[in-house]
């Protein structure tokens, strides 16, 4: 499967879906937190308010997702490590062993017997430089960059939340829309996820994610 871009927008244009869709984007990057804020929750949290018999965690994982998808609809620089590391720094706040950093440490991931190498930056800017040179669509590259962040879990922590954001950061500068899963999708992601974790065949989730996940304006 080729993958081909789905719209093709200014930036400009992309950055206002992202805007409007930034409520949905928030909330679906908050259930690889398994946070509890509703949909209609996570809008009130954005406007500035509290939610009464939400904890303030609960409340912290929206709030820091949401200066994180404004950094992604705001900046413009080309994507690079650069870019994963400020999301990352955003979205695993005082949440990880050191946020905004690739893990120095190992890792096991539940429900898979999967162990990932511990990252070495030389390496991961080649893997990176690569994919964003290939000859391919943007979408390719967007699905690719989060596909590799979550099977290398580059961080200690808020790989999945990092690696979404991350791809449409790629998406909105470059105009071909968003991706954001749906809450009722979210069990077969996690399905498709596992798979790839045991297997290292990401063909199944990638093409998975292109045909339910694209999000382009109406």
């Amino acid at each position: 499967m080729d993958f081909p871009d789905k719209c093709d927008l200014t930036r400009l244009e992309n950055q206002k879906l992202a805007i409007k869709e930034m409520i949905h984007l928030v909330y679906s990057a908050s259930r690889f937190e398994d946070d509890k804020a509703t949909l209609r929750q996570t809008e009130t949290i954005i406007l500035g308010s509290d939610v009464y018999g939400l904890s303030a965690t609960d409340m912290k994982v929206i709030r820091q997702l949401q200066s994180a998808v404004e950094l992604i609809i705001r900046n413009t620089k080309s994507y690079s490590l650069a870019v994963s590391h400020a999301v990352n720094g955003l979205v695993a706040k005082e949440m990880a062993i050191d946020w905004g950093k690739l893990r120095t440490g190992k890792v096991k991931i539940s429900g898979t017997s999967y162990i990932p190498e511990i990252p070495e930056y030389d390496r991961v800017v080649s893997d990176i430089e690569k994919i964003m040179s290939a000859e391919q669509s943007v979408t390719w590259k967007a699905l690719k960059i989060m596909l590799y962040i979550m099977y290398k879990q580059l961080y200690w922590d808020g790989n999945k939340r990092t690696a979404l954001l991350s791809a449409n950061y790629i998406l909105i500068r470059n105009g071909a829309g968003l991706l954001i899963i749906d809450d009722g999708h979210m069990a077969e992601f996690y399905r498709l996820l596992s798979r790839y974790y045991d297997t290292g065949d990401e063909k199944g989730l990638m093409t998975w994610l292109y045909e339910t996940s694209m999000i382009t304006p109406e």
